[in-house]
């Protein structure tokens, strides 16, 4: 909360006409602190926790968790009993640490199946006597504790796929007299002891959320019982929440969709919905599949499952059509916002969801809640390109989108977009809240959260803001244990010192980074570039940082060789601080030569790809060069006003300096081309935009080259601008910016550093 916002929130109630009293009490007539309030509990849900194994067993093959489900997939089979979503039960386990042999006491079961809104628990033991298991469970009310509503007992062989009709009639049992029809096999899935232990590894490999592994052990599984539909099921789930892509993946998924028919009478209603919705992804029939997650959700509101499909389906949907309202504009067949409401249910649902990504998590949720200007969404109407920004339309989000053409000639940026994109990161943080609350020691979820402020312009800690992202990030630090890691959190930490205002901070923390860094890492050279340290930028360049290549005037699609990619990062690591000229013209050559090498279609959007940016961004330094052009590919408004520079038409560059793009390496070549043309004034109103505003500067400042070197030479020029004006206090701040964060760069760019020592002295 902002300072003054309680003040504000009493003026609003006082003007609505609250009784405030000097003693509250909560709705229970219990003093405060209240706790928050529960749903009341559904008598007809059950939650089956996994069994424990009792002291002094043997070890065996089936453990507690694989009797919970074999019995939920017993329970699955009554058509009116409601079971509790598995992967929140997972969630529910993950966060209490539970694993074998599971000796959950009592009143923690309660107070899971409470969470999870079951007004019934089954909780079970178990123990071997040599090949055999004895089995006992009882049902509980959750509400009232208390002695078990039914109690059952059952004896198994413990090595056998034959297990399953024990554990129907131990659910019948459990259950009563038989409370409606039954459907599928149940527990009775599979006759074949191979894909049984596959399975069982499969199922275990998603409760710690390894993807990977559970759809190669589902796989598996499927290979030794190929009439296994609940095998499908999970692989199918594993594959969609995985987003895998590999040629096994792409095999998998044809599979599921040509077996699906054959499969689903073998399945309990959810499942069966679960394998048409995933049988509908895979064949990229996106409305139908969303048709059948909602099925499920109809019959159950709080299943993790079907809100993450939901939120796929929709988000995953690429098709652009004519909008219906209006014939003359685009829209997405599939909603965005429908998606962002679904991801922020299902999450909340299950935070430890969030760990199946690793430590991409972050990045995932970024790119699926577009929390920031710079990212779009693309499609496809019939076969051609199409990308939108997000615009807020209501209380919803819509995208209307327009040709890579249309866009690559600007005028897209919709007016209401930083209102989407504030909604966007308030769905982003209500999630990365929910994770850290449940894993409040987790260095994931600290970093999730620090981005979530981050965007939302939380950077540095305020009086009464209990969280911010310099203090999530130290947490995250704090909290990690692995090297590369901590050496991103370290990243992350100047970029956040850097749009605090604190440079020197900044220039401390990347140094020792720098220090430690040996070999090529991701992230890391954007450090380099921002404290003026090209040569050393282009020494750590990873594979990973291809991601951020600039694209081609024309939005074509490029294809490029990875030694061709390098070497084009490697220019615009130079070329992002201008220095040294030397290296900047030796690769721009080596660079025409590897360009050579492509088809001859090609070569044009490769060239504008790797070229065009770099040319641009060393224009007032170098003047023109050889990629500065006026015929197509684009060229873009920026290289099109520099070559109007070069030839003297300052009225062409006085009608389109405005038309140019907005971001902030292009704001310093816009104020650049405002300085040739005489007016500082618009020059330093255009730095000003960004320099004034460094907490809504792109979290994408040290991945993205240009973005980082910019910043430090918009802060030069604006040093120079105020000092040739006589204003001493912006020409002093910003200059003594420049020193802090390029006090130790290159030869090169030591002259600029020797200019704002002077005018930092100003009186």
């Amino acid at each position: 909360m902002r300072p003054g916002g309680r003040a504000l929130v009493l003026g609003v109630l006082l003007a609505g006409g609250v009784a405030l009293r000097g003693a509250a009490q909560c709705a229970d007539g219990s003093p405060p602190p209240c706790r928050a309030s529960r749903p009341a509990l559904d008598s007809a849900r059950y939650v089956i926790l996994p069994f424990a194994h009792r002291e002094g067993s043997q070890a065996i093959d089936l453990d507690g968790a694989d009797c919970a489900e074999f019995l939920s997939e017993a329970f699955g089979r009554w058509t009116d009993v409601r079971l509790t979503d598995k992967t929140r039960i997972y969630d529910a386990l993950y966060r209490r640490r539970a694993g074998v042999p599971f000796r959950i006491p009592f009143d923690a079961a309660l107070a899971i199946a409470r969470q999870l809104g079951a007004g019934r628990v089954v909780i079970g033991q178990l123990w071997n006597f040599g090949d055999t298991l004895r089995l006992t469970a009882g049902v509980y009310d959750a509400a009232r504790a208390g002695p078990p509503l039914r109690e059952a007992t059952a004896r198994i062989p413990s090595a056998t796929a034959h297990a399953g009709a024990a554990f129907n009639a131990l659910a019948a049992s459990l259950l009563g007299a038989d409370p409606a029809p039954a459907a599928g096999t149940g527990a009775e899935a599979t006759g074949s002891l191979r894909a049984y232990n596959a399975a069982r590894r499969g199922q275990r490999a998603l409760r710690a959320w390894d993807l990977s592994e559970a759809a190669r052990a589902f796989r598996s599984a499927i290979a030794a019982d190929s009439e296994f539909a609940h095998a499908y099921v999970w692989l199918g789930q594993a594959l969609l929440w995985g987003a895998d892509s590999s040629s096994d993946a792409v095999q998998d998924r044809a599979t599921i969709a040509r077996r699906a028919s054959s499969l689903v009478e073998r399945l309990a209603p959810t499942d069966r919905a679960l394998l048409l919705a995933q049988r509908a992804m895979f064949e990229r029939r996106w409305p139908d599949a969303c048709d059948r997650y909602r099925e499920v959700l109809a019959r159950d509101s709080l299943s993790f499952d079907a809100w993450y499909g939901l939120a796929q389906c929709n988000a995953e949907d690429p098709v652009v059509i004519r909008d219906p309202r209006d014939s003359a504009r685009f829209v997405f067949r599939g909603s965005w916002h429908t998606a962002a409401l679904a991801y922020r249910t299902a999450l909340r649902l299950a935070p430890s969801f969030n760990f199946a990504f690793g430590s991409s998590a972050r990045e995932r949720m970024a790119r699926l809640l577009l929390a920031e200007d710079f990212w779009w969404r693309e499609g496809l109407f019939d076969t051609l390109p199409f990308f939108a920004f997000p615009e807020a339309a209501g209380d919803s989000i819509a995208f209307y989108p327009l040709s890579g053409a249309d866009m690559a000639h600007g005028a897209h940026r919709p007016k209401t977009q930083a209102r989407a994109l504030a909604m966007n990161r308030t769905v982003l943080t209500d999630i990365a809240t929910a994770w850290v609350d449940a894993f409040p020691q987790d260095p994931m979820a600290h970093r999730a959260l620090s981005y979530a402020l981050e965007v939302s312009g939380r950077i540095a800690p305020t009086v009464g803001e209990p969280h911010t992202a310099v203090g999530e990030m130290a947490a995250a630090q704090r909290l990690e244990r692995r090297a590369r890691l901590r050496a991103h959190d370290a990243v992350a930490s100047v970029r956040l010192f850097v749009k605090a205002g604190d440079f020197e901070a900044a220039r401390r923390t990347g140094d020792s980074l720098l220090r430690t860094i040996r070999a090529p890492t991701s992230g890391v050279a954007g450090v380099a570039v921002l404290l003026g340290r090209p040569a050393l930028a282009a020494r750590l360049l990873a594979i990973e940082d291809t991601f951020w290549l600039h694209g081609s005037a024309g939005n074509e699609p490029v294809r490029l060789p990875l030694s061709t990619g390098l070497a084009g990062l490697r220019l615009l690591a130079y070329a992002s601080v201008a220095a040294p000229r030397e290296s900047i013209a030796v690769l721009e050559r080596r660079i025409e030569q590897l360009l050579a090498t492509l088809p001859a279609a090609e070569r044009g959007p490769a060239r504008s790809a790797l070229l065009d940016l770099p040319a641009e961004l060393v224009f007032d330094d170098m003047g023109l060069r050889p990629t500065h052009r006026t015929t197509p590919p684009g060229p873009d408004g920026t290289m099109t006003i520099q070559w109007a520079l070069a030839h003297g038409d300052t009225a062409l560059v006085r009608g389109n300096l405005d038309t140019t793009s907005s971001s902030n390496e292009y704001a310093y070549l816009k104020a650049r081309s405002f300085v040739a043309l005489g007016d500082t004034a618009q020059a330093e109103r255009s730095i000003d935009g960004a320099l004034e505003n460094l907490p809504q500067v792109y979290s994408a400042l040290l991945d993205y080259l240009p973005l980082a070197g910019s910043l430090v030479r918009m802060m030069a020029l604006r040093a120079e601008l105020a000092a040739a004006r006589g204003e001493a206090t912006p020409a002093r701040r910003w200059a003594s910016a420049v020193v802090a964060l390029w006090s130790g760069a290159d030869p090169a760019l030591q002259p600029t550093v020797t200019r704002m020592k002077k005018i930092a002295q100003m009186e």
